[in-house]
């Protein structure tokens, strides 16, 4: 059933699927209420500018400099890869030799 839902959303233009490299499905919302359209000009101004020689430091210094924040902070963050070290149990027998004779009664 669920499978039909989203195929009927995709065929209404409500939702956008992506088929990962991990073979799971993920799903995009389209807000039809937020649309806005851009202007030809302003699409062939863009696709004009090219960035492939900028490296990302050089972008990132540039909208320092002119004041635009980044998004540093808002994105993914890299997971933490590094192990703790394992503690490792150490085979010692204990012995209750701090113990006087005096305080030590066996039992039968």
């Amino acid at each position: 059933k669920a499978d039909e839902t989203i195929q009927e959303l995709k065929d209404e233009g409500l939702v956008k699927t992506l088929l990962r490299s991990d073979k799971q499905i993920v799903l995009f919302y389209r807000d039809t209420g937020v649309e806005c359209t851009v202007q030809e000009e302003f699409q062939e101004q863009w696709n004009m500018i090219s960035v492939k020689e900028i490296s990302e430091q050089d972008i990132e210094n540039y909208l320092k400099r002119v004041g635009i924040a980044t998004m540093e902070g808002y994105g993914l963050k890299k997971a933490n890869n590094k192990k703790k070290p394992s503690k490792r149990k150490r085979n010692v027998k204990m012995l209750n030799s701090h113990l006087d004779a005096k305080m030590l009664k066996e039992f039968d």
